[in-house]
């Protein structure tokens, strides 16, 4: 009889230290995915729905700068790929002290598109 409920508190138990278990693990995944849009800068947060402007007025000038455009396509009627246009592609570098990692912000046609680190 007291192995039966002892087998029945066991189980309870268990059950109860899954739910928090599992909250934990989601809990220290989270700020993994907000840590790949944004970055600091000295006392400020920036990330992807900022503006340029309001990046460098939080950060500064970039310590580089790249520039490409690219030619955008689409496809005609035809089915034949066609040149649209071009977009203006930038790439600002950013590393805010020696010990930290250099952090890319991507901007596509003057909007800022995403924030990473830079490999």
């Amino acid at each position: 009889m007291a192995t039966a409920a002892m087998h029945v508190a066991s189980k309870r138990m268990l059950r109860a230290m899954r739910v928090p278990a599992v909250v934990i693990c989601v809990a220290s995944i989270l700020p993994l995915a907000a840590s790949a849009e944004s970055m600091r800068c000295g006392k400020w947060i920036v990330n992807e729905t900022m503006t340029t402007n309001e990046i460098v007025q939080k950060c500064g000038e970039p310590q580089q700068k790249d520039v490409s455009k690219e030619d955008v396509y689409a496809r005609n009627q035809a089915g034949y790929s066609t040149r649209r246009g071009e977009q203006v592609i930038e790439r600002w570098y950013y590393k805010p002290s020696s010990g930290s990692l250099t952090m890319m912000v991507k901007i596509l046609d003057g909007k800022v598109v995403s924030i990473e680190r830079a490999d």
